[in-house]
């Protein structure tokens, strides 16, 4: 019965969606709304009405910024799903067979691996700053973070890499883009302003454009560390479940 049911429900679901998607818009149509309306306001009015030069980040953090929060949301609620099946890991450090190798690293590439993983996240932090005029933002330099921390951890060792990066550090920085997107938008709303409006209304408008630039850096830089923090917790979980799996098969 249970089956029936469960078959019954995803083939009423199915048509549902089936139906929902006959009712849009054909794709590349130029009369559709979003190339009407929406395209052009973001693209005439969304440098004034965003504060942004990147008509993507002000898409994303103001037109839409109700929604991105929501992903950094779901970015949360993802890494806590992993974690329930992987697990945390321990506070202590760990390590893995990367730290087991008899190879042992020579100086030359100690030293090319050190400036490469510089340079990744110089670029990241420019990516993140230079955001809302230029293209990339908080989830492309938050990306290169992580990727910098998984060259350093294959090519150091991943007891040293997370050292350097320890559970307690990790745990915080996990949640710092919810945590900008809360700040920025209640000081909005105890100023008068809207939620996520990067306003303060009463201030002068060459003050507001100050305001409104250093919100926006602000949610940037909290994107920015999480999912670069996100994708390094990820990173380390998946490489102990590798361990043990490892261990499994020896033995």
């Amino acid at each position: 019965m249970r089956k029936i049911l469960a078959i019954l429900f995803v083939s009423a679901l199915a048509a549902l969606l089936i139906y929902t998607v006959a009712l849009l818009p054909p794709m590349g149509d130029s009369d559709n709304p979003t190339n009407q309306h929406i395209a052009p306001r973001y693209l005439e009015r969304g440098p004034e009405e965003a504060g942004t030069g990147n008509i993507v980040a002000g898409v994303l953090l103001n037109y839409r910024g109700y929604d991105t929060m929501a992903e950094v949301a779901v970015l949360s609620a993802a890494l806590a799903g992993v974690f329930a099946v992987l697990g945390r890991g321990k506070k202590r450090i760990g390590t893995t067979f990367i730290d087991g190798s008899g190879v042992e690293f020579s100086v030359v590439s100690r030293i090319a691996v050190i400036l490469l993983v510089s340079f990744i996240m110089l670029l990241s932090i420019q990516v993140i700053l230079q955001g809302t005029n230029m293209p990339g933002g908080g989830f492309q330099g938050g990306a290169a973070i992580g990727a910098g921390v998984m060259i350093s951890t294959l090519a150091l060792g991943f007891g040293r890499t997370q050292h350097r990066v320890p559970y307690s550090l990790r745990a915080i920085l996990e949640s710092t883009g919810i945590l900008a997107f809360f700040v920025v938008g209640t000081i909005g709303v105890v100023s008068g302003a809207n939620f996520l409006t990067y306003t303060l209304p009463g201030v002068s408008a060459q003050a507001q454009a100050i305001v409104r630039a250093a919100m926006l850096i602000i949610v940037e830089i909290g994107i920015g560390v999480m999912v670069g923090a996100v994708a390094t917790s990820v990173f380390f979980a998946l490489l102990r479940d590798k361990e043990a799996d490892d261990v499994e098969r020896a033995a």
